[in-house]
């Protein structure tokens, strides 16, 4: 039985592909649907196995039950190498991570087809704000291999804060009234979150992934102010410690059991969870220790004080990355409106005390915070596709690690390499186009090197090789020769380097792709391309920016001396701003500009 009535064009569903649990879903008709799995669930374990009786892959929750008895034949928190070659082994196959992501997404993409009645082949998919572009481009390519177009790569902070209603972007007793109650410790979403600006705080602790996004609700444009986090940081690690735990009140050494039995651990790690669970609602579990480790005690009672405490580590990794988000937004504890949950994870009560503890604040959370970022997707999917049902939405993003190249510098009256300069910082607006000048270090070069890293290391050497461009045939430069090295990034990651040598009529340019990412073939690079040469246009060729140049040149010639004055000040800023490489400049001029236009056209020169 069909959701809803087939769609008259083809799809875009929303997808949150979690490091342990996955869903899809799709909005339609003023309201986001979730597609259930062949079991009728929503949720659907990011676990892949092989199955010997049928002699083929199986996903969720077979595979799942898998797992616990067969580790060996079954594959789990893949999502967390996505952007490495390495294969893993599940029984007799080996599979890459982006392999055993594609066989989640094609199983989503399935289950959307068998409710919606049509090919689906387009989607949004979300990953955390924390990955790196190695991992985005992993993840692009795994929803490739599924045989999904991707149209937007979202970050999952982002998708939560658009689910929550935070920009105002669908009508009333919609999509946001699904999310419109909470429990627990923490505070339902308000109805007057989409009317007023906000600066808000996401935190996303998920079963893999620990994100923290700081954003601002501005006249409707929903900007990320800063991002960090960790990629290897999750609920699981919890239950390992409740699994590590109850091995240690037993006598058992943990870590011996991950390596000699594997097959008891993985039991042992399914019970934790339990009991992780149960002491998010009562205050004392039970672990049963596994029949084959021989121990005397059948079981051992966790209570949740005790929970807290081996958790205790945990949470003091939490800590750094909000520290850091709140740092690079410039902002206190003091200054955010809303603290908002995500993740199933946070349903922890430790994790919510933690977060009251360090923001100050009660939080506010949905219902299900499982659901929120698949529930997120599905609305930006329904902007992509230009569905009636949501209104227009201006999501900015930033960059989540630094982009620069590898450089010499003078220390101590000796040149030494291997310092890194970047060109776009971390927690810069994207899309964006920046451009550094440097120079050549000796007379007679007739080849440059320009190695591009991304990380925050001041030494190249602690921050990741994305590649190398080329820049040769050179005439002879002289020491101090100009290089105006150009980086421009847009919204799906994609990078482009360019070179210009003063002198030197020929521009280098390469767009860098990762190693184990998505490769992109002719067309897809020259839609590449296409993109990124309108990020490097002259800014005053926008449309908007066009208008509004043209509407105060007009307004200068009608205005008297003292009028002339005011505007003058206004224009400049905003024709020096349009100069630099700002983005954030250039709209706060453009708003200083409208506002004095809008004010002396309106009556006051009179």
């Amino acid at each position: 039985m069909q959701l809803v009535a087939p769609p008259a064009a083809s799809p875009i569903i929303g997808i949150d592909l979690g490091t342990t649990h996955c869903a899809a879903a799709w909005f339609s008709e003023g309201e986001v649907r979730f597609f259930p799995n062949p079991l009728g669930q929503v949720l659907t374990p990011s676990v892949v196995a092989w199955d010997r009786r049928a002699g083929g892959v199986v996903v969720g929750r077979p595979a799942r039950d898998i797992l616990a008895t067969r580790p060996g034949d079954a594959a789990a928190l893949f999502k967390r190498d996505i952007e490495r070659a390495t294969p893993v082994q599940v029984g007799d196959r080996t599979f890459t991570p982006v392999e055993l992501s594609a066989w989640m997404l094609d199983a989503l993409r399935a289950d959307a087809e068998r409710e919606l009645g049509v090919p689906v082949t387009r989607c949004v998919v979300t990953v955390p704000a924390y990955f790196n572009e190695a991992q985005r481009f992993a993840t692009k390519r795994a929803a490739e291999v599924a045989g999904f177009v991707v149209e937007r790569v979202l970050n999952e902070p982002t998708a939560a804060a658009i689910a929550y209603g935070m920009h105002g972007g669908v009508a009333p007793n919609q999509t946001s009234a699904g999310l419109a109650s909470g429990d627990g410790a923490g505070r339902a979403p308000r109805e007057e979150l989409a009317t007023a600006d906000k600066r808000f705080l996401v935190f996303d602790l998920g079963g893999g992934t620990f994100d923290v996004c700081v954003m601002e609700l501005f006249e409707g444009m929903l900007e990320v102010r800063s991002v960090a986090g960790e990629s290897r940081l999750g609920g699981e690690d919890f239950t390992d410690a409740v699994a590590a735990f109850a091995a240690d009140a037993v006598g058992l050494d943990a870590r011996q059991l991950r390596t000699e039995r594997p097959d008891a651990w993985a039991l042992l790690v399914k019970r934790a969870e339990v009991v992780k669970r149960s002491l998010s609602r009562w205050p004392r579990a039970e672990v049963m220790i596994p029949d084959e480790l021989g121990v005397a005690e059948p079981s051992v009672s966790v209570t949740r004080e005790a929970f807290e405490r081996v958790t205790a580590p945990l949470r003091e990794r939490m800590l750094g990355p909000c520290r850091t988000a709140l740092r690079s937004a410039r902002l206190s504890p003091g200054d955010l409106d809303e603290v908002l949950l995500v993740g199933g994870a946070t349903r922890m009560p430790a994790v919510r005390a933690f977060v009251e503890e360090v923001f100050g604040k009660a939080p506010l959370e949905g219902p299900d915070p499982d659901r929120v970022v698949a529930h997120g997707a599905a609305i930006q999917a329904a902007l992509c596709a230009n569905d009636a049902g949501v209104d227009d939405l201006v999501v900015t993003d930033v960059a989540s690690h630094s982009l620069g190249v590898e450089i010499a510098r003078e220390v101590a009256g000796e040149r030494h390499s291997g310092f890194f300069s970047p060109v776009i910082h971390r927690n810069t607006v994207i899309p964006t186009s920046q451009v550094d000048v440097y120079q050549t270090i000796r007379d007679g070069q007739t080849a440059i090197d320009l190695s591009v890293y991304e990380g925050e290391a001041r030494r190249v050497a602690d921050n990741h090789l994305l590649g190398t461009l080329e820049v040769t045939d050179l005439p002879n430069c002289p020491a101090g020769t100009d290089i105006h090295v150009r980086f421009t990034f847009d919204l799906n990651g994609i990078l482009e380097v360019e070179a210009r040598v003063d002198g030197v009529e020929r521009t280098f340019n390469r767009i860098f792709q990762r190693e184990g990412g998505a490769k992109l073939d002719a067309a897809a690079l020259e839609t590449a391309r296409s993109r990124i040469a309108a990020l490097k246009a002259d800014p005053r060729e926008r449309p908007r920016y066009r208008e509004l140049l043209a509407r105060a040149d007009l307004l200068w010639r009608e205005l008297p001396v003292e009028g002339r004055y005011t505007l003058d000040h206004a224009l400049d800023s905003f024709e020096g701003a349009l100069r630099g490489t700002d983005p954030k400049a250039v709209e706060r001029a453009f708003e200083a500009l409208q506002g004095v236009c809008e004010r002396l056209d309106g009556g006051e020169r009179w």
